[in-house]
């Protein structure tokens, strides 16, 4: 029996999906939300109320002003981290409200 290399479906799926259809475009939000969400971390990911990917723009809504003005001063490392996650540089500007 010849051992393969395993391939996450994820992999797959963005093999199979152009990223400029709704469904690629889908999948990406949903990719920059969760490295997001791990970027920043717990308690600020519960702060935040909607997240919204566009075109390399991410927009935050958070719920708290202190959390707020926490993320607005570090609005590059996160912006770093997010697209390390990524592998690639997907997000370009970071907008808290």
């Amino acid at each position: 029996m010849i051992k393969q290399k395993s391939v996450r479906v994820g992999d797959i799926l963005e093999a199979c999906i152009p990223p400029s259809s709704a469904l690629g475009k889908g999948l990406m939000t949903a990719r920059v939300s969760a490295a997001y969400r791990q970027a920043v971390g717990t308690s600020a990911a519960e702060a935040t109320m909607k997240i919204a990917y566009k075109d390399g723009a991410l927009r935050c809504k958070i719920s708290s002003s202190v959390y707020r003005m926490h993320l607005i001063a570090n609005k590059d490392s996160i912006m770093k981290a997010i697209n390390e996650i990524l592998g690639k540089e997907e997000v370009n500007t970071l907008i808290f409200t």
